[in-house]
């Protein structure tokens, strides 16, 4: 201020001064007493438009960036001597300060009418493998099913972190498998972190393409499909429209004793898949206008062992192999062709539905040979009214020794109609045929119609 006041004064002496000298010297001097008065008063203005400036300032500009730990970091006397000098400016947040959290679910109810029966642990959805071969195996024909199994929720987030952003995903549904198949109980179905190309915890299969899955309400949806989510570690190399990605995967090994349990039911506690590697996933994926085209690979090694023995022991070992090749063809508006090819050996737990890694053929264990076929169409008649319709087939290649009843060929096929009023609900109906075939050749058919009432909710913080 000291400076802007002399800067001020030598001006008005400057521009006084002329005029001055035609006075006598006290007119002079009463002259110069005005002006510095009224120079005075501009000066006092000007401060105070200073304060008031100041005072409407962000208080958050000048609140310190407080650190995520106690121990500051060290610098100069001389930086912070500039530092407590310069004005200070407002920073970007910290790394522990970029938080995003997205909860999401749904509750589904799904009314079912199936015109025959199936397996009761599964009559939630439609399996080909559980459709009986022989009649009358699960009851009379006609049932009436309402489940609330398809309601789900989950969550994902995002923290920026010393390496990068780093992305979480949590999600489940009350449909059980496993032991828990045909209850109502938790299910995981996605619980997996992302930092950078760095992938690990449990998602879909690096083998599988989650985006051929049409626009269907059935839960299960078709057969013929790559459909597993598999704890793995996984990194993704992403090449702008186009993306490689490598996984190891839990190894996920299967075992029928065919006609040899049948002989000793015995034979089937005492031998049993064994899983002595990961596998090994891979998948290249190419984006265009008109759609995508996806190549997955998986490697795996197959054993059985025999338990009870000294030690065990390990037997018939056999490499896995699959390739699936999966593709989206973008339409007419929003529609959209989903196509999916898959054949390995091996391979079956991989699939949606049905079919075993190992079977018996001339008194060992040998890889199943699997083809699975998927061809749908989405179709999108209005904003609100939608359709999708196609067919999926999972055949086997069964082994000289299984047995008669174990899973051969499931085919799927479905059509529905859709209405959503507002993105959040959806509501229609589905026609459902399935059929199954068994290695002894016997045959099994299903019909169903589905309606379906489904509301999405979320928040986002």
């Amino acid at each position: 201020m000291p400076s802007l006041r002399l800067s001020v004064t030598l001006a008005t002496l400057l521009l006084v001064t002329p005029a001055a000298f035609a006075l006598n010297e006290a007119e002079r001097i009463q002259l110069l007493e005005k002006q510095l008065a009224e120079q005075q008063k501009a000066i006092d203005a000007m401060r105070e438009e200073i304060q008031r400036l100041k005072a409407a300032q962000p208080e958050a500009a000048s609140v310190p960036v407080q650190k995520r730990h106690s121990d500051a970091i060290p610098v100069s006397e001389q930086q912070r001597a500039q530092q407590e000098q310069e004005p200070v400016v407002a920073t970007a947040p910290t790394w522990d300060d970029e938080n995003t959290l997205h909860l999401y679910g749904h509750v589904q109810l799904d009314a079912i009418y199936d015109f025959k029966r199936v397996d009761p642990t599964w009559n939630s959805t439609l399996r080909p493998s559980t459709i009986p071969t022989t009649d009358g195996q699960f009851g009379a024909d006609g049932e009436t099913i309402f489940d609330v199994k398809q309601t789900q929720f989950g969550f994902k987030g995002s923290t920026a972190t010393p390496l990068g952003v780093m992305e979480s995903w949590f999600e489940f549904d009350f449909f059980g498998t496993g032991s828990d198949a045909g209850d109502t109980k938790f299910n995981l179905r996605h619980a997996w972190i992302s930092l950078g190309g760095l992938g690990f915890g449990q998602t879909n299969s690096n083998f599988m393409d989650i985006s051929i899955f049409p626009n269907v309400t059935d839960w299960w949806g078709p057969s013929g499909m790559v459909f597993n989510r598999n704890p793995q570690i996984r990194y993704t190399w992403d090449l702008s429209d186009a993306e490689f990605a490598m996984a190891l995967e839990k190894p996920n090994g299967s075992f029928n004793s065919g006609i040899f349990g049948d002989i000793s039911p015995g034979f089937d506690d005492a031998v049993t898949a064994s899983t002595p590697y990961p596998d090994l996933t891979a998948h290249w994926r190419d984006e265009y206008v008109w759609g995508h085209y996806q190549v997955g690979a998986v490697l795996r090694q197959l054993e059985i062992e025999t338990r009870g023995l000294p030690g065990g022991s390990r037997s018939d070992s056999e490499s896995g192999w699959g390739l699936n090749l999966t593709g989206v063809v973008n339409s007419i508006g929003r529609d959209q062709l989903k196509l999916g090819l898959v054949y390995g050996e091996g391979i079956s737990s991989f699939m949606n539905d049905g079919g075993v890694n190992l079977a018996p053929e001339n008194n060992r264990a040998v890889a199943v040979p699997v083809l699975g076929v998927t061809a749908y169409y989405d179709r999108y008649w209005s904003q609100q009214w939608s359709s999708s319709m196609g067919f999926s087939v999972n055949d086997a290649d069964p082994r000289s020794q299984q047995a008669e009843d174990e899973f051969d060929t499931g085919i799927y096929a479905s059509a529905n109609l859709l209405y959503t009023p507002y993105p959040e609900l959806l509501m229609g109906s589905e026609l459902l045929y399935g059929k199954h075939e068994d290695v002894g050749g016997r045959t099994g058919e299903d019909y169903r119609i589905q309606f379906t009432l489904k509301h999405k909710l979320g928040v986002s913080f």
